[in-house]
């Protein structure tokens, strides 16, 4: 399930930093790196409100401008980590046969420091033109950001319009193999694979090849149902271990409500029916029966477009 499952996308991107110097945007007398830039560049970038403190700020992230991204982050990888040196054998180093400790191992490095952009949005399918959906979408709603944040990178070139964007953060992707998505409460409704079926011909063959090996001991002419056998015994687990991969490969469906608005909408909705029962302890049957009937019209559970929760924020 790379990169899409349970209708949502999950984007990946390792963009290369420009090695190259800039103008440092607080004097003319002097330059910096686009790296040093990139830097200052995020962590200026407001983030979403999320705690009290941040919320007097006001300054709310710019992905908080559409409803479509669950989740984003940006992140700077100068390098990969070293996990040190292989394991030695000790006994095959005392005998001369395996590699000495004193000997460094390889140490991989990075040609360039990375941007890593990555993003989690609703989605009908993994197709491209849904990636391109929504890249395009961000450059709408926040293209001076994009322009600050990618114009350090290579590529920045392409910063032209959404379709340039685009194309820079798809030669930049890398498939997303283990996606986060916790929206299912219980198993998702899925088609039990046949497992007779499958196993049926691989078991026909593995049959034919045993019983023309028994039959070929006592009489002549039964070698080619072994032969068939043999033939037939490793395509038939082949057929089936390929519906098995097809299978896994098939993403999860949707969770009921879990895209972005529906998900903002519960959010709303926990906070208002936490305050509802606060203000309405003790209240009679007839009073508790009148206030719902008033929460329910002023607060339209099954409207998720309003009211409802804004992007980006805990608490209304």
């Amino acid at each position: 399930m790379p990169n899409f499952d349970g209708g949502h996308y999950f984007l990946t991107a390792l963009v290369p930093i420009r090695g190259d110097l800039c103008a440092d945007p607080r004097t003319d007398a002097t330059v910096t790196s686009h790296l040093h830039e990139l830097r200052a560049t995020l962590a200026a970038l407001p983030t979403a409100l999320q705690t009290p403190a941040t919320e007097k700020i006001g300054l709310n992230s710019p992905f908080a401008r559409g409803n479509r991204t669950h989740f984003a982050r940006f992140a700077i990888l100068d390098d990969v980590a070293f996990n040190g040196r292989g394991q030695r054998d000790p006994i095959a180093v005392a005998l001369g046969l395996g590699k000495q400790p004193s000997v460094a191992d390889p140490v991989d490095r990075l040609p360039c420091s990375y941007l890593i952009f990555v993003a989690d949005f609703d989605a009908p399918d993994g197709s491209q033109a849904a990636l391109d959906d929504y890249l395009a979408h961000l450059w709408q709603i926040m293209e001076p950001e994009l322009r600050n944040i990618f114009g350090h990178c290579d590529g920045h070139a392409r910063l032209t319009d959404a379709a340039g964007f685009s194309g820079l953060i798809r030669a930049c992707q890398v498939e997303t193999t283990m996606p986060f998505n916790d929206y299912w409460q219980g198993a998702p409704p899925l088609t039990p694979l046949p497992l007779k079926r499958l196993l049926l011909p691989a078991l026909v063959a593995a049959g034919a090849l045993v019983l023309g090996l028994l039959i070929g001991i006592f009489a002549q002419g039964w070698l080619w149902l072994s032969l068939a056998g043999l033939v037939a015994l490793p395509v038939a687990l082949w057929w089936a271990y390929s519906r098995v991969m097809a299978a896994a490969a098939v993403p999860f469906p949707m969770a009921p409500r879990s895209d972005l608005p529906s998900v903002l909408k519960a959010l709303y909705l926990q906070q208002q029916v936490t305050r509802f029962a606060i203000d309405t302890q003790g209240a009679d049957p007839a009073t508790l029966h009148a206030a719902f009937g008033d929460f329910l019209a002023r607060h339209r559970p099954e409207d998720a477009a309003a009211p409802t929760q804004r992007p980006g924020v805990v608490k209304c």
